[in-house]
């Protein structure tokens, strides 16, 4: 009989445009492609641990409806940071929003522009209770360790202390003090979560990159511009290079929307669903391509019989 490679989902980090994760999870779920296994980072790991808890993409994208409509969205800050601009590094955004809105002797006495408090509030609402190993797919997240800057890779523990952790954002969101880590969000250091599959059993890897595209038009005007513009050119080759250990590469035409723009949820959706249609031939090809070991056992046995 054939067997299915053990397929994994990595989901990338991105704000607001992981919500094109959604889309992407209510095709594969359509198409009847069984997910093994998922690895998130930042919003990938929101994402991820809610449909791994429960597997029922068209309930993960009511949440994040109701989410928008809820007090808990409202008391995020996340409206603090609309997009003014083009789009830029996402880290490099919540850093020129804390130089425009506070001043010099405010940054350097805080940790972040809001309270845990405000995350906890968004946790509590799009999180299920419970611990990372008892969901219903296997699932895995990475947070960046700012004592050492290596990744901190979690398989058990409390979901909601966990995934806050990964989806901590540097400067907009204090860093977690866990088990003598100090975290912030898993995108620092792991971008897309692809290695992490594979080190953890996967055969098939099937990567969901929502990362901002690099402008190639940039405003230069200053010295901040050139360093952000230049970390950014930094973090996207990064990106790619993790991209390249993927079987399956889904990118969502999503790259140009703000980290923050949650209200774009219909449009990210949208995206997601329509380039893993396109990507499922591929997808097929991959899962046949690794299966073949049986094939040509099922050839050998069958020659014999004859």
């Amino acid at each position: 009989m054939k067997k299915q490679p053990k397929i994994a989902l990595a989901l990338g980090g991105g704000g607001a445009r992981g919500c094109a994760h959604i889309g992407a999870l209510k095709v594969l779920e359509r198409e009847n492609i069984r997910i093994d296994m998922i690895v998130g980072t930042s919003i990938g790991a929101v994402v991820g641990a809610i449909y791994a808890d429960n597997p029922i993409a068209l309930q993960l994208e009511e949440k994040f409806r109701r989410f928008l409509k809820s007090k808990e969205y409202k008391k995020s800050g996340l409206e603090l940071f609309k997009r003014k601009e083009p789009a830029e590094n996402f880290f490099g955004q919540v850093a020129k929003n804390i130089r425009q809105r506070l001043v010099v002797n405010l940054a350097q006495s805080k940790t972040s522009l809001v309270r845990r408090n405000r995350l906890q509030g968004v946790m509590d609402f799009l999180i299920p209770e419970g611990r990372i190993e008892d969901t219903k797919i296997p699932f895995y997240t990475v947070a960046s360790n700012l004592l050492n800057g290596e990744r901190v890779v979690f398989k058990d523990g409390d979901m909601r202390t966990i995934v806050g952790a990964s989806a901590s954002i540097p400067g907009f969101l204090p860093p977690y003090q866990f088990n003598g880590y100090l975290l912030v969000d898993g995108s620092v250091v792991c971008p897309m979560p692809v290695e992490l599959a594979k080190e953890y059993g996967a055969e098939i890897v099937i990567a969901i990159d929502v990362g901002q595209k690099l402008n190639d038009n940039p405003k230069l005007d200053n010295v901040i511009d050139v360093i952000f513009q230049t970390q950014h050119m930094t973090a996207r080759h990064y990106n790619l290079h993790l991209l390249e250990k993927a079987d399956v590469v889904i990118r969502p035409d999503v790259g140009e929307v703000h980290w923050s723009e949650f209200k774009l949820l219909d449009y990210m959706i949208e995206e997601g669903e329509k380039v893993t249609e396109a990507a499922m031939p591929d997808i097929r090809n991959v899962i046949r391509a690794k299966s073949g070991w049986n094939n040509k056992l099922m050839t050998v046995v069958q020659k014999k019989i004859a």
